[in-house]
């Protein structure tokens, strides 16, 4: 049951008793003196026990709901989770992690960052004595596909660790995300649901780390400055990736893949460098690449995902309290995270990006096939051998989770094809 539509109707059910009930009218006795002996009219006895028994009634009903919100705002959600947390034992520690985001500019890493997000919350919950700043991989100078390493060997406390970036390494985590062959959003949710924990395992078996929660990205788009009706029109296009899945796609769709860091996009759209870039609609918009493209074609279905991790040897040595809170708190910001990526930033993906200029075209279904048939034929290949075959963990997790939500199997021989 959802706690805050149940907490929205606070109002009515009391509303309901009050006014829909009659007054009560005191019963008299034969001096005109209210009677108090519970003589009177039965109805109005009645009447009497109404109100508490609906009250009880109510907070039954909410005792049991309660925690199952995942669509309120940041500090509504972590209120709900405090409502059942973990109580803070430990005094005079002083724990700091510097958080490395992709970029300070993208909505995840303003979520932490905003009042009632993570950081503070872990702050407050904590009475000090764990603090997190936020930095970012440009300002530490960091590549995205060196995160695994760095959080294994201590150089990095706290980061957050894209699939697409360490895809190369350990390709198995993009087994949920596989470019192009996902048509809905719903869809993508449920891939991600299916192998959530079984990633979280290899991550941190792979990092020394502690995989918090997770960050989610929106869809993605290709920024161009020639307009995209049909698959010949990405012919040719040399078009900057973010992943090694999307560069498969890239090029499976006629295009010429391009790795560029995220911070170098604008310059090289704007020199003529690249012909065009992939990426979400308010992170493209963040980075104000509506000065440079004219159009935003898609979306490509595809929700991005990242991991708050920590390293392990920094984890041990938290207090069982204070790790609680911290877990608690980013469990908090996945829920809230998830809720405003759908609702809010990823419309804004599009109107930011027209309010700058682009115009928004959609793919046509011609498109769309073309782009589910481009994975069936290069991505999800490529992705197996990449993993080792078809008798790999990756290809039987892949058959076993994602393959019956999205109709596509992966044969004996590492070939991919529609159920």
């Amino acid at each position: 049951m959802n706690s805050d539509n149940l907490y929205f109707g606070v109002p009515s059910v009391f509303g309901q008793v009050s006014i829909g009930a009659e007054p009560r009218i005191p019963s008299h006795n034969a001096r005109g003196e209210e009677d108090k002996t519970g003589g009177g009219n039965p109805m109005t006895k009645l009447r009497k026990f109404t109100f508490p028994i609906l009250i009880g009634i109510f907070l039954l009903v909410l005792a049991a709901c309660g925690g199952d919100d995942e669509s309120g705002t940041a500090s509504s959600s972590s209120s709900s989770t405090s409502g059942s947390s973990s109580e803070l034992v430990s005094e005079g520690h002083d724990i700091k992690f510097q958080y490395a985001c992709i970029n300070r500019t993208l909505d995840p890493c303003k979520l932490l960052a905003a009042p009632g997000g993570m950081v503070e919350r872990i702050s407050e919950r904590t009475n000090g004595q764990v603090t997190i700043e936020i930095s970012s991989f440009p300002e530490l100078g960091l590549a995205g596909p060196d995160t695994l390493r760095l959080v294994e060997d201590g150089t990095l406390g706290m980061v957050e660790i894209y699939s697409g970036y360490i895809g190369g390494d350990l390709p198995i985590v993009d087994v949920a995300n596989l470019w192009g062959v996902i048509g809905e959003i719903d869809t993508n949710w449920k891939t991600i649901e299916a192998v959530q924990g079984p990633i979280h395992k290899i991550i941190e078996e792979r990092s020394n780390g502690v995989v918090l929660a997770e960050s989610y990205y929106g869809n993605n788009y290709y920024y161009t400055n020639k307009k995209i009706t049909t698959p010949a029109d990405l012919e040719g296009l040399k078009i900057r990736s973010h992943s090694t899945v999307l560069g498969d796609l890239i090029d499976g769709m006629g295009g010429d893949a391009q790795f560029v860091a995220f911070s170098e996009v604008y310059t090289a759209l704007e020199r003529g460098i690249l012909d065009g870039a992939v990426t979400c609609g308010p992170c493209g918009a963040g980075l104000r690449w509506f000065e440079v493209s004219d159009y935003l074609n898609g979306p490509i279905i595809s929700i991005g995902v990242t991991y708050i991790t920590v390293n392990k040897d920094r984890w041990d040595a938290i207090p069982a309290d204070l790790q609680a809170i911290m877990k608690e708190e980013a469990m908090a910001h996945q829920k809230e995270n998830r809720r405003v990526m759908e609702d809010v930033w990823d419309p804004a993906g599009i109107t930011n990006n027209v309010d700058g200029g682009m115009e928004f075209v959609p793919f046509s279904q011609e498109l769309k096939d073309a782009l589910k048939q481009a994975s069936i034929d290069s991505v999800i290949p490529n992705w197996v051998d990449r993993n080792g075959g078809a008798d790999s963990e990756a290809a039987k997790m892949f058959n076993e989770h994602v393959g019956p939500i999205v109709g596509v199997k992966i044969n004996a021989d590492g070939s991919a094809s529609a159920n």
